[in-house]
């Protein structure tokens, strides 16, 4: 069971979302079954009488002359009630009275008994196919009830007389006997006249009427509850399709799963276009389109005059991160904004072919990493015409600067980027006191040597106006610890001075460890996900993965997606650049 790997509110709230649709249907196929099965039923209806059950006279007690109190409790008499209603020779005398087909197991079936809480009333419920005859069963089952009752009672009354009979004398003589006799006589008139009017103490307080409307089958009430069950039997079946289903089944439920907003949707475009080359007229509008939204939500996401390093990997081989990396550079460049794409997916570098750039010796990434990792304990390139010693007037005399302080200088300038206040500031905390506009000024002077220490900071291929790579070396084995945070950082930290957006494409972050760290070295990543090929335990991994690396992931692009985007787009044409001899500069 490796697709779904935990169960927490969020994460079934996000099942649930992306499967609503099924529990929907599973709701309105198991609503819409039990009401044409409710319907195809045939029509039922209830009927019911009451009865009142007393106490029964005890001719015991009528014979011995004490009261008739039984003492039995009323927990007791209930249950004997309800034990006498339900006997089945009441169900075979109904039978006997009841005019038709059914037979006594229906007829028993069909009726129901049932107390009214702790009291002597009994309901006698029956149910049956017309109202008349639901109403006829109950009175007659009610009625033979009563008629079982009184006969057992006066059964009972009749033993009582006949064991009196046996006690009088035949011919009373004697004073004793006679009255023996006349007491005996007494007592068989009183039960004689007991028995005539007795009933069994019960009787019918309110007979069955024929109901105006059927008990069975309630088509809206059955589809109901068969909809509320099925929407929890649903709720736990897509629960467990979750965890053996390894696929992602739309945007949402990948948003939910990688804690990402989607940034853009790229489609699939036709196989006759050629995506490996993103300066070939006449692309696919909807694609173009897609980058588009993808470059502004990244310039969204920037801060005013802040480059920003961003690394590109997918969870899986295939995804399409290196045409991502691509053409979003592309979009990028022709919008203004200084690019620099860096090529380290060193098992298989591909990024020169998007751009038609050609590798040459010395222009690649792992040299600069090498000369990133250098930089902080070597010597300043050394300009190829030597450097004038310069002196500066002060206030209180004249400070002579070297010509190894011009070129510290020049070189600690050349760093930053021109920027001459944040490069006295580093050259002040190396213990190097030269000011900002002695910086200016050297830049203006010493032009040749600074241009020429910039030339040798600035690193990769020019491809485009505003748009540099860095291609990747092909090494089947690399260095050992070549791809290291600190060198990384190092590489970054030169690259985005001469920069607006670094785009670095790397290897999938699931399968290679070199992924991992690009990204904690960058400022975010951005995953490409193709949908249709993504599985859970990929993406998890890689989520896992880049955790652990602390790289934050800024966004998730959609690759071979569904889309249609309107036909509203501006046309292509003039906004390519002017290449030619440009593509050769370094």
């Amino acid at each position: 069971m490796t697709g779904y790997l935990g169960m927490d509110l969020p994460r079934f709230l996000g099942i649930v979302r992306a499967r609503r649709w099924l529990i929907a249907a599973i709701m309105v196929v198991a609503a819409a079954l039990a009401l044409v099965a409710s319907l195809a039923q045939s029509n039922r209806y209830q009927a019911s009488a009451d009865l009142l059950f007393g106490r029964t006279t005890n001719a015991d007690a009528v014979i011995a002359g004490t009261p008739t109190d039984t003492g039995e409790t009323p927990e007791r008499a209930a249950a004997t009630n309800l034990a006498l209603a339900g006997l089945d020779t009441v169900a075979t005398r109904v039978k006997q009275r009841f005019r038709g087909t059914a037979t006594v197991q229906e007829i028993r079936d069909a009726v129901s008994i049932k107390a009214q809480g702790e009291s002597d009333v009994v309901t006698v419920t029956a149910e049956w196919s017309s109202p008349t005859q639901a109403a006829a069963i109950a009175n007659a089952f009610a009625g033979e009830i009563v008629a079982l009752r009184r006969q057992t009672s006066q059964d009972d009354i009749q033993r009582g007389i006949d064991a009196l009979q046996a006690r009088v004398p035949p011919d009373p003589k004697t004073p004793a006997e006679r009255t023996r006799a006349a007491a005996l006589e007494d007592k068989i008139s009183v039960l004689e006249g007991l028995k005539g009017v007795t009933n069994g103490n019960v009787h019918v307080v309110e007979s069955a009427t024929p109901p105006d409307h059927r008990s069975s089958p309630k088509p809206t009430r059955n589809a109901v509850i068969a909809g509320i069950v099925a929407g929890i039997l649903s709720l736990f079946l897509v629960v467990l399709l979750a965890r053996f289903d390894d696929r992602i089944h739309d945007e949402d439920e990948l948003a939910e799963l990688m804690d990402a907003s989607v940034l853009t949707r790229i489609p699939e475009v036709e196989r006759s276009r050629r995506l490996t080359q993103v300066w070939t007229p006449h692309q696919d509008r909807a694609f173009l389109e897609a980058f588009e939204f993808l470059r502004l939500n990244l310039q969204l996401m920037g801060k005013d005059g802040a480059s920003i390093v961003v690394a590109v990997t997918s969870p899986a081989a295939g995804d399409g991160k290196t045409t991502v990396v691509g053409w979003l550079a592309r979009s990028l460049a022709l919008s203004g904004d200084e690019v620099v794409a860096v090529d380290l997916d060193l098992r298989k570098p591909e990024l020169h072919t998007y751009f038609n750039a050609t590798r040459e010796p010395g222009d690649g990434v792992l040299e600069a990493l090498i000369a990133a990792a250098n930089e902080n304990g070597a010597e300043p390139p050394a300009p190829s015409q030597p450097v004038q010693e310069a002196e500066e007037e002060k206030p209180h005399g004249r400070r002579v600067y070297s010509s190894e302080d011009i070129t510290t200088g020049l070189d600690e300038l050349a760093r930053k980027g021109g920027n001459a206040r944040r490069a006295a500031r580093a050259l002040k905390a190396a213990g190097h006191d030269i000011s900002e506009s002695t910086l200016r000024r050297w830049k203006d002077i010493h032009a040749p040597t600074y241009a020429e220490l910039r030339a040798a900071r600035t690193r990769g291929i020019i491809t485009a106006p505003h748009l540099r790579l860095l291609p990747g070396n092909n090494h089947s084995q690399l260095p050992a610890g070549l791809i290291a945070r600190g060198r990384l950082q190092q590489l970054f930290e030169d690259l985005r001075l001469d920069a607006d957006y670094v785009l670095v494409d790397t290897v999938p972050v699931s399968t290679v460890a070199d992924a991992s760290a690009v990204a904690a070295a960058a400022d975010g990543v951005l995953l490409v996900v193709d949908l249709e090929r993504a599985r859970r335990r990929d993406l998890l991994a890689a989520k896992r993965q880049l955790a652990n690396a602390r790289a934050p992931i800024l966004g998730i692009v959609l690759n071979r997606a569904l889309v249609d985007f309107p036909v509203y787009h501006a046309a292509e044409e003039g906004r390519e650049p002017a290449r030619g001899t440009v593509a050769s500069e370094r």
